[in-house]
């Protein structure tokens, strides 16, 4: 990929994870008094709702047939596997340790890069993925109570988001980002479904459709983001900003939670954001240098 895509796919994988974070957000306010399949249902069908309604008016919707490609589909039936496995780690490890095991996932993704896309990854680029991962190690803390069997289950999330976005890099560019988005919220949302009739409903409110409404919204950003992102950018360069996800999540924590962060966690978001600077800065430089010459 050229210089100028890889800004591109940095600033798309910086947007996709400002959705996730908000997503998130918003649906953690939302369970406090609802079921958690039973919100994830309900956000799944206004976000299948609005994506069909921005397909229907960018005349994407004639493509819908398109979810029939092996490989959109392999992609849609990784991120259902992995929803599962990334919820079943969450329900059974502490929070800090299931996430301390997905910062892995910028490595193991700029890897497979190197090795199965031959990428050119230079020592730059593995450093400063490895800074990001040190800076969210700070923000994290994670516990040494002792290993769990279910750290199996996170670690199952680390291989099958590389193998995703391994997938993703592969899909036709004939098959718009808003078609696989929408096919991936219907499986999700029918998982949702499905699941939330043996957790049961509690009663909703009028700002609980308000809370999910935003977080559907916030997703599909996520969803279209992540996938152009990959699309558009070497997985290499991009993976490192994935961690800016945890810069969005502090932001949040203050504005939406009031927790305010410690010092560790502060120093490790300057890491992280020093770590995604440097990245842009070094490209732009390059990609100015190439200009000129």
């Amino acid at each position: 990929m050229s210089n100028e895509e890889n800004l591109r796919g940095a600033a798309w994988m910086t947007v996709a994870m400002l959705g996730y974070v908000v997503n998130d957000a918003f649906v953690k306010k939302t369970v406090e008094d609802l079921a958690l399949f039973q919100a994830v249902f309900i956000r799944g069908l206004m976000l299948v709702a609005l994506i069909s309604l921005i397909a229907r008016a960018r005349g994407d919707h004639r493509r819908i047939r398109m979810l029939r490609d092996r490989r959109v589909g392999a992609r849609i039936g990784l991120e259902a596997v992995g929803t599962c496995f990334f919820l079943l780690g969450l329900s059974n490890l502490a929070l800090a340790d299931m996430t301390a095991v997905l910062q892995l996932v910028p490595l193991a993704i700029t890897f497979a890069a190197a090795r199965l896309l031959r990428e050119q990854v230079d020592w730059i680029r593995v450093a400063t993925v490895l800074a990001g991962l040190v800076g969210v190690l700070f923000v994290i803390k994670p516990g040494s109570e002792g290993s769990s069997p279910w750290f199996l289950a996170a670690f199952a999330v680390v291989v099958i988001v590389t193998i995703r976005e391994l997938v993703t890099k592969k899909i036709s560019a004939e098959i718009p980002s808003l078609v696989i988005a929408l096919g991936t919220g219907l499986v999700i949302t029918l998982m949702g479904g499905v699941v939330s009739i043996f957790e049961g409903w509690e009663s909703i409110e009028t700002k609980h459709l308000i809370y999910l409404a935003t977080a559907s919204g916030f997703l599909s950003v996520g969803y279209i983001s992540s996938v152009n992102a990959v699309r558009v950018g070497d997985m290499s360069f991009t993976a490192p900003f994935r961690y800016s996800i945890l810069l969005f999540a502090i932001i949040l924590q203050i504005i939406v939670f009031g927790d305010i962060p410690d010092a560790l966690s502060l120093i490790g978001s300057g890491i992280v954001g020093a770590a995604g600077l440097f990245s842009l800065t070094r490209e732009r430089t390059v990609l100015a240098t190439v200009r000129r010459g």
